[in-house]
Protein backbone atom coordinates (compact mmCIF):
# COMPACT_ATOMS: atom_id res chain seq x y z
CA UNK A 1 0.00 0.00 0.00
CA UNK A 2 1.05 3.34 -0.65
CA UNK A 3 1.80 5.60 2.40
CA UNK A 4 0.02 9.06 2.73
CA UNK A 5 2.08 11.82 4.27
CA UNK A 6 0.81 11.21 7.36
CA UNK A 7 1.45 7.53 7.92
CA UNK A 8 5.01 7.17 7.30
CA UNK A 9 5.98 4.03 9.13
CA UNK A 10 8.08 4.80 12.39
CA UNK A 11 10.42 2.65 13.89
CA UNK A 12 9.82 -1.56 14.94
CA UNK A 13 6.67 -1.83 16.96
CA UNK A 14 7.02 -2.12 20.86
CA UNK A 15 5.10 -3.60 23.55
CA UNK A 16 4.67 -3.10 26.99
CA UNK A 17 5.21 -6.33 29.74
CA UNK A 18 5.30 -6.26 33.06
CA UNK A 19 7.02 -3.19 33.71
CA UNK A 20 9.22 -3.41 30.47
CA UNK A 21 9.25 -2.23 27.14
CA UNK A 22 10.67 -4.43 24.59
CA UNK A 23 10.50 -5.42 20.79
CA UNK A 24 6.38 -6.67 19.88
CA UNK A 25 8.09 -9.85 18.26
CA UNK A 26 9.16 -10.80 22.13
CA UNK A 27 5.85 -9.67 23.94
CA UNK A 28 4.17 -12.68 25.18
CA UNK A 29 0.84 -13.76 27.36
CA UNK A 30 0.29 -16.42 29.73
CA UNK A 31 -0.64 -19.31 27.80
CA UNK A 32 -3.57 -20.28 30.31
CA UNK A 33 -4.86 -16.68 30.35
CA UNK A 34 -8.57 -16.51 29.22
CA UNK A 35 -7.76 -13.40 27.00
CA UNK A 36 -5.85 -15.58 24.62
CA UNK A 37 -7.52 -18.83 25.45
CA UNK A 38 -11.20 -17.31 24.62
CA UNK A 39 -10.48 -13.71 24.17
CA UNK A 40 -12.48 -13.21 27.29
CA UNK A 41 -10.71 -9.18 26.91
CA UNK A 42 -10.56 -5.27 26.29
CA UNK A 43 -8.94 -3.34 24.66
CA UNK A 44 -8.74 0.04 22.43
CA UNK A 45 -6.20 1.78 20.71
CA UNK A 46 -5.22 5.66 19.90
CA UNK A 47 -3.65 7.28 17.33
CA UNK A 48 0.10 8.69 17.75
CA UNK A 49 1.28 12.01 16.27
CA UNK A 50 4.64 12.69 16.79
CA UNK A 51 4.79 11.24 19.97
CA UNK A 52 1.61 12.48 21.34
CA UNK A 53 -1.46 10.44 21.86
CA UNK A 54 -4.81 11.83 20.45
CA UNK A 55 -8.14 11.95 22.14
CA UNK A 56 -6.81 9.92 25.11
CA UNK A 57 -8.81 10.15 27.80
CA UNK A 58 -12.02 9.61 25.34
CA UNK A 59 -10.47 6.45 24.39
CA UNK A 60 -9.44 5.52 28.23
CA UNK A 61 -13.21 6.09 29.08
CA UNK A 62 -14.46 3.68 26.40
CA UNK A 63 -12.00 1.08 27.24
CA UNK A 64 -13.00 1.36 30.76
CA UNK A 65 -16.81 1.14 29.35
CA UNK A 66 -16.14 -1.78 27.46
CA UNK A 67 -14.37 -3.64 31.09
CA UNK A 68 -17.50 -2.84 32.78
CA UNK A 69 -19.31 -4.48 30.44
CA UNK A 70 -17.43 -7.57 29.99
CA UNK A 71 -17.16 -7.33 34.47
CA UNK A 72 -13.27 -7.45 33.99
CA UNK A 73 -10.90 -4.87 36.28
CA UNK A 74 -8.89 -2.32 34.70
CA UNK A 75 -5.65 -2.15 36.31
CA UNK A 76 -3.35 1.35 36.56
CA UNK A 77 -2.61 2.07 32.42
CA UNK A 78 -0.47 5.21 33.13
CA UNK A 79 2.96 3.21 33.28
CA UNK A 80 2.07 1.35 30.46
CA UNK A 81 1.37 4.56 28.52
CA UNK A 82 4.39 6.70 29.65
CA UNK A 83 6.98 4.31 29.01
CA UNK A 84 5.60 3.17 25.66
CA UNK A 85 5.64 6.98 24.57
CA UNK A 86 9.04 7.44 26.10
CA UNK A 87 10.50 4.47 23.96
CA UNK A 88 8.54 5.49 21.11
CA UNK A 89 10.07 9.10 20.57
CA UNK A 90 8.64 11.61 17.89
CA UNK A 91 7.02 9.06 15.67
CA UNK A 92 3.39 8.52 14.06
CA UNK A 93 2.18 5.09 15.04
CA UNK A 94 -1.09 3.65 17.00
CA UNK A 95 -1.38 3.00 20.53
CA UNK A 96 -3.41 -0.49 21.77
CA UNK A 97 -4.02 -1.37 25.18
CA UNK A 98 -5.30 -4.68 26.10
CA UNK A 99 -6.66 -6.05 29.29
CA UNK A 100 -7.77 -9.29 29.94
CA UNK A 101 -9.82 -10.84 32.29
CA UNK A 102 -6.96 -12.72 34.04
CA UNK A 103 -5.64 -9.18 34.82
CA UNK A 104 -2.91 -9.19 32.31
CA UNK A 105 -2.23 -5.69 30.76
CA UNK A 106 -0.32 -5.37 27.46
CA UNK A 107 0.52 -2.20 25.46
CA UNK A 108 1.50 -1.97 21.72
CA UNK A 109 2.80 0.90 19.54
CA UNK A 110 2.81 0.26 15.69
CA UNK A 111 3.74 2.31 12.65
CA UNK A 112 0.25 2.79 10.55
CA UNK A 113 0.10 3.07 6.81
CA UNK A 114 -2.96 3.54 4.67
CA UNK A 115 -3.25 3.87 0.94
CA UNK A 116 -4.43 7.18 -0.23
CA UNK A 117 -8.77 5.61 -0.62
CA UNK A 118 -9.76 2.40 -0.22
CA UNK A 119 -13.10 0.02 -1.24
CA UNK A 120 -15.58 -1.79 0.69
CA UNK A 121 -17.45 -4.89 0.21
CA UNK A 122 -20.86 -5.49 1.97
CA UNK A 123 -20.58 -8.46 4.24
CA UNK A 124 -24.05 -9.89 5.21
CA UNK A 125 -24.21 -11.21 8.59
CA UNK A 126 -26.27 -10.84 12.08
CA UNK A 127 -24.71 -8.07 14.16
CA UNK A 128 -26.83 -7.94 17.58
CA UNK A 129 -25.09 -10.15 20.37
CA UNK A 130 -24.83 -9.39 24.26
CA UNK A 131 -21.93 -7.11 23.37
CA UNK A 132 -22.80 -5.74 20.92
CA UNK A 133 -21.06 -2.03 21.05
CA UNK A 134 -18.53 -3.63 23.30
CA UNK A 135 -14.74 -3.26 22.28
CA UNK A 136 -13.57 -6.70 23.11
CA UNK A 137 -10.77 -8.93 21.92
CA UNK A 138 -13.12 -11.68 20.57
CA UNK A 139 -12.56 -10.60 16.45
CA UNK A 140 -13.40 -13.81 14.90
CA UNK A 141 -16.60 -12.71 13.02
CA UNK A 142 -15.07 -8.99 12.23
CA UNK A 143 -11.77 -11.33 10.88
CA UNK A 144 -14.48 -13.40 9.15
CA UNK A 145 -16.38 -10.62 7.46
CA UNK A 146 -12.79 -8.91 6.52
CA UNK A 147 -11.93 -12.31 4.79
CA UNK A 148 -14.89 -12.30 2.91
CA UNK A 149 -14.18 -8.85 1.84
CA UNK A 150 -10.67 -9.61 0.92
CA UNK A 151 -11.96 -12.31 -1.42
CA UNK A 152 -14.04 -10.59 -3.21
CA UNK A 153 -10.94 -8.30 -4.03
CA UNK A 154 -11.97 -4.97 -1.38
CA UNK A 155 -9.47 -3.57 1.31
CA UNK A 156 -12.16 -4.14 4.27
CA UNK A 157 -15.70 -5.36 4.87
CA UNK A 158 -18.91 -3.08 5.75
CA UNK A 159 -21.05 -5.13 7.88
CA UNK A 160 -24.69 -5.55 7.44
CA UNK A 161 -27.66 -6.81 8.92
CA UNK A 162 -30.55 -7.52 7.07
CA UNK A 163 -30.01 -4.55 4.59
CA UNK A 164 -29.29 -1.98 6.94
CA UNK A 165 -25.37 -0.52 7.12
CA UNK A 166 -23.60 -1.21 10.52
CA UNK A 167 -20.30 -0.75 10.84
CA UNK A 168 -16.07 -1.90 9.65
CA UNK A 169 -15.14 -4.73 12.11
CA UNK A 170 -12.67 -1.46 12.99
CA UNK A 171 -13.47 1.58 11.68
CA UNK A 172 -17.20 3.25 10.98
CA UNK A 173 -18.74 4.52 7.89
CA UNK A 174 -19.97 8.10 6.64
CA UNK A 175 -21.85 8.87 3.98
CA UNK A 176 -22.24 11.97 2.54
CA UNK A 177 -26.36 12.72 1.38
CA UNK A 178 -27.34 15.77 -0.15
CA UNK A 179 -24.31 17.22 1.23
CA UNK A 180 -24.66 16.12 4.40
CA UNK A 181 -22.24 13.84 6.18
CA UNK A 182 -24.27 10.85 7.69
CA UNK A 183 -23.40 7.41 9.89
CA UNK A 184 -25.24 4.66 11.58
CA UNK A 185 -25.88 5.95 15.02
CA UNK A 186 -25.11 3.75 17.62
CA UNK A 187 -27.75 4.74 19.89
CA UNK A 188 -30.22 2.69 17.48
CA UNK A 189 -28.00 0.13 15.89
CA UNK A 190 -25.93 -2.85 17.77
CA UNK A 191 -22.55 -0.77 16.73
CA UNK A 192 -19.49 0.91 18.74
CA UNK A 193 -19.79 4.51 19.47
CA UNK A 194 -17.11 5.98 18.06
CA UNK A 195 -14.70 8.35 19.28
CA UNK A 196 -13.74 9.82 15.91
CA UNK A 197 -16.84 9.97 14.78
CA UNK A 198 -17.67 12.03 17.90
CA UNK A 199 -14.21 14.25 17.66
CA UNK A 200 -15.70 14.79 13.83
CA UNK A 201 -18.67 15.89 14.87
CA UNK A 202 -17.08 18.85 16.92
CA UNK A 203 -16.10 20.24 13.61
CA UNK A 204 -19.40 19.51 11.35
CA UNK A 205 -22.76 18.78 11.59
CA UNK A 206 -22.57 14.89 11.26
CA UNK A 207 -26.08 13.45 11.59
CA UNK A 208 -26.67 9.79 12.69
CA UNK A 209 -29.62 8.00 12.08
CA UNK A 210 -30.18 4.24 10.50
CA UNK A 211 -28.72 3.97 7.09
CA UNK A 212 -29.52 0.84 4.27
CA UNK A 213 -27.89 -0.67 1.40
CA UNK A 214 -30.28 1.64 -0.73
CA UNK A 215 -28.60 4.60 0.39
CA UNK A 216 -25.22 3.66 -1.03
CA UNK A 217 -26.45 4.23 -4.59
CA UNK A 218 -28.16 7.48 -3.79
CA UNK A 219 -24.81 9.20 -1.44
CA UNK A 220 -22.30 11.16 -3.58
CA UNK A 221 -19.37 10.24 -1.45
CA UNK A 222 -17.93 7.87 1.32
CA UNK A 223 -15.42 7.97 3.60
CA UNK A 224 -14.15 5.71 7.00
CA UNK A 225 -13.39 6.65 10.40
CA UNK A 226 -11.34 5.64 13.19
CA UNK A 227 -8.55 6.42 15.32
CA UNK A 228 -5.71 5.38 12.99
CA UNK A 229 -8.16 6.45 9.75
CA UNK A 230 -9.40 9.93 10.17
CA UNK A 231 -10.85 10.42 7.00
CA UNK A 232 -9.87 8.05 4.95
CA UNK A 233 -11.43 8.46 1.40
CA UNK A 234 -13.67 5.08 0.08
CA UNK A 235 -13.77 4.86 -4.00
CA UNK A 236 -15.91 2.17 -4.14
CA UNK A 237 -18.35 -0.05 -2.42
CA UNK A 238 -18.52 -3.37 -4.32
CA UNK A 239 -19.92 -2.21 -7.91
CA UNK A 240 -21.02 1.69 -6.75
CA UNK A 241 -17.66 3.77 -7.62
CA UNK A 242 -17.18 7.13 -5.45
CA UNK A 243 -14.94 9.94 -5.87
CA UNK A 244 -12.14 9.57 -3.89
CA UNK A 245 -12.02 11.91 -2.07
CA UNK A 246 -14.88 14.25 -2.86
CA UNK A 247 -14.90 17.62 -2.25
CA UNK A 248 -17.29 17.20 1.28
CA UNK A 249 -14.26 14.43 2.23
CA UNK A 250 -10.98 16.13 0.99
CA UNK A 251 -12.51 19.41 2.64
CA UNK A 252 -13.75 17.58 6.16
CA UNK A 253 -9.90 15.75 5.90
CA UNK A 254 -8.29 18.83 5.78
CA UNK A 255 -10.07 20.62 8.65
CA UNK A 256 -10.14 17.32 10.95
CA UNK A 257 -6.49 17.37 10.08
CA UNK A 258 -5.95 20.52 11.53
CA UNK A 259 -8.43 19.39 14.63
CA UNK A 260 -6.20 16.28 15.49
CA UNK A 261 -2.97 19.17 15.01
CA UNK A 262 -4.06 21.26 17.33
CA UNK A 263 -5.71 19.18 20.08
CA UNK A 264 -3.05 16.53 20.86
CA UNK A 265 -2.89 15.33 24.11
CA UNK A 266 0.04 16.80 26.46
CA UNK A 267 2.95 14.09 26.90
CA UNK A 268 2.17 12.02 29.84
Amino acid sequence: MTDTPRSRPGPRAIAWVDGRVVPASEATVPLTDDGFLRGDAVFDAVLVRRGRTHALDDHLARLRTSAKAMGIRVPVLRQAIVDLLAAWGEHDGALKLVVTRGGVLRGLVSPVAWPPSISLETVEMPWRSALSGVKTLSYAPNQWALRQAREAHADDALIVDDGVLMELPSGALCLVLDGAVVTPDPDRLPILDSVTVRRLAGITDVRRGTLTVADLDAAEEAFVLSATRPVLPVHAIGDREYPAPGPVTAGLRERFEEHIDATLDPLP
